[in-house]
């Protein structure tokens, strides 16, 4: 079964963000939840507000959130404002770090990984004993490395999109 997945990244990584989406691995590019940046814009500008309505409308039909994890993600309020929503809904995550993807300027590839926001936000109890431990959400979605294209090396479960969006979305009972 396809998924509708909803993409949160920091615009500063737009660049390797764009590597994943025209890595050829989308089905109808439209619904693939990567957000216009025209759009954004225009929406930016209407304030706070109109910012969290248009994510929660981009969000709407989505069954799995993708964080793709580049060197400031954790620092965005919008990032952290889509986990805290997908969470809310019941949605699976799946952090995916982006920082090996080439970048114009950046001297070099990067890499150790940054921080994963996904360690920032706690789930809701499953069971009667869980509310005593929280989870992370970090603890209970998987997170992935996109590694950057090379023909010449072949990885088991290399760059494996869509089994880690199906893991995600089982883990959160959808």
């Amino acid at each position: 079964m396809a998924r509708v997945v909803f993409f949160s990244f920091d615009y500063d990584d737009v660049f390797r963000v764009n590597q994943v989406r025209n890595s050829g691995r989308f089905v109808g590019e439209d619904r693939s939840g990567f957000r216009d940046k025209a759009e954004y814009e225009q929406v930016k500008r209407q304030g706070d507000r109109a910012i969290s309505n248009w994510i929660r409308r981009q969000m709407h039909g989505c069954s799995v959130t993708c964080v793709l994890i580049g060197e400031h993600t954790h620092k965005s309020k919008w990032v952290h404002f889509e986990i805290e929503e997908s969470i809310a809904n019941g949605m699976g995550l799946l952090g995916l770090y982006i920082h090996r993807l080439f970048k114009p300027g950046a001297s070099s590839y990067a890499w150790v990984a940054p921080h994963n926001p996904l360690e920032d936000h706690r789930m809701p109890p499953r069971g009667s004993l869980d509310g005593l431990w929280p989870d992370r959400a970090s603890d209970r979605f998987e997170t992935h490395t996109w590694q950057p294209a090379n023909p010449g090396i072949r990885l088991f479960r290399h760059n494996d999109l869509g089994a880690w969006v199906e893991e995600a979305a089982d883990r959160a009972g959808r």
